[in-house]
């Protein structure tokens, strides 16, 4: 009883101890430890997330840094393009696509747009909970934002070229048409592209296009001549079959911030430069420029454009450049071919003069603080890319405000 009264008594002190001044007693010694522990195992958990949160953003940002692709690119998003190739040919769904349209898209006509009708057949809930409510989501959903791209595989039995060419008077067929099975593929499966497309309507354009149909309408840029699969399809007339993958890719994004790309340009209200070369460089840019969001921006903010083409008769969307610039973007083509019929000059050479080296440097190409910009790439090949990420980073663009749309 004694021992009892001292230890209430040293608890109303505030002393968790006996009388005897022996220190705590084991039931209060137990209740101290157990209270550490616990506190201790939160601040462990706590830091254990925080490790774990930012050891993930670690390993995500090698990744991206060290990936590159057979191309040259200075780095994809998603891996090696072989890879990615690979990857849509075994994990991706595949729908069958029907050429609407084959239209020139140049004033020589070796640019051709493909208008594709991609079935995309979407079942509905109705009734009067449901009010028509959408079973799954439709293939172009997944068609977010510009610079996203599909891989595109030919049907065992093509049609044949001789009457895909038919599309435009004056417009002959390519002489090159690989075999069924050239890519290594067992004889029963289809053929596939060893080229990755971008899609050059915007995604609002191609959800206002493929509205109440069961169809998803959408456009590539080929050129006739370009690399084979360019070749294969620049000569497909309407009615012609082939399969188009799902839409893959983040769009244009930082190959080294997951958090940046061109949405968070458009939210930071940063002036955007676009720097195309070419069919594989245009045609993500002009998604990006007659996006709905990027025509916004530009009425409050600059947005600058240079398109590196061979000439003025190859150049892409020469119609539409006037459109653009009502819209408020500042379109300046630049040409790599000399008027004198001289060999052109290096790419990366003409994109240092016209981007770097014109009044004002890159302040005056960007319209103001280089610093409080963001810079979109596309087309060019891989050392001129680097050299160019570089260069803007020396003139003070931040490096992860450089974007890349995989494998371009």
């Amino acid at each position: 009883m004694s021992h009892v009264r001292g230890l209430t008594t040293s608890f109303s002190e505030g002393v968790v101890g006996d009388t005897r001044g022996h220190g705590l007693c084991p039931l209060a010694h137990t209740c101290v430890q157990r209270g550490w522990a616990f506190k201790h195992l939160a601040i462990t958990r706590r830091s254990d997330k925080s490790q774990t949160r930012w050891a993930k953003r670690a390993r995500a940002a090698r990744i991206v840094a060290s990936a590159g692709n057979e191309n040259g690119a200075p780095g994809s998003l998603t891996g090696e393009l072989r890879t990615a190739i690979q990857d849509a040919k075994d994990h991706r769904k595949w729908a069958r696509a029907i050429v609407v349209e084959n239209k020139a898209e140049s004033l020589d006509g070796q640019m051709r747009t493909l208008v594709l009708s991609v079935e995309d057949h979407v079942n509905y809930l109705d009734g009067r909970r449901m009010r028509r409510r959408q079973e799954g989501p439709r293939w172009v959903d997944a068609y977010k934002v510009p610079g996203q791209f599909v891989a595109v595989r030919y049907p065992p039995d093509p049609i044949s070229d001789s009457n895909a060419a038919s599309m435009d008077a004056g417009d002959g067929p390519s002489t090159s048409t690989p075999a069924a099975g050239s890519d290594g593929a067992p004889p029963d499966d289809p053929p596939m592209a060893r080229t990755l497309f971008a899609i050059s309507s915007s995604p609002y354009s191609a959800r206002r296009e493929s509205a109440n149909l069961d169809a998803s309408i959408i456009e590539l840029l080929v050129h006739r001549d370009g690399c084979e699969d360019n070749r294969r399809l620049a000569c497909l007339g309407p009615g012609s079959l082939i399969e188009v993958s799902e839409v893959m890719g983040r769009g244009f994004a930082s190959l080294f911030n997951s958090y940046v790309g061109l949405l968070s340009g458009l939210e930071d209200a940063r002036n955007l430069l676009l720097i195309g070369a070419g069919c594989r460089g245009i045609a993500p840019l002009r998604a990006a420029i007659e996006w709905t969001p990027v025509q916004a921006h530009s009425t409050a903010h600059r947005v600058t454009l240079f398109y590196f083409a061979p000439s003025a008769q190859s150049a892409a969307y020469l119609k539409d450049w006037d459109l653009w610039r009502e819209a408020g973007v500042q379109v300046h083509p630049v040409y790599l071919e000399g008027g004198n019929g001289s060999a052109a000059p290096d790419i990366w050479e003409t994109v240092r003069g016209a981007v770097l080296g014109g009044p004002g440097g890159l302040f005056g190409a960007v319209g103001g603080d280089p610093r409080d910009c963001t810079v979109l790439v596309a087309g060019l090949p891989g050392e001129a890319a680097a050299a160019l990420s570089r260069a803007l980073t020396a003139e003070g663009v931040a490096g992860e405000r450089v974007l890349f749309c995989d494998f371009f």
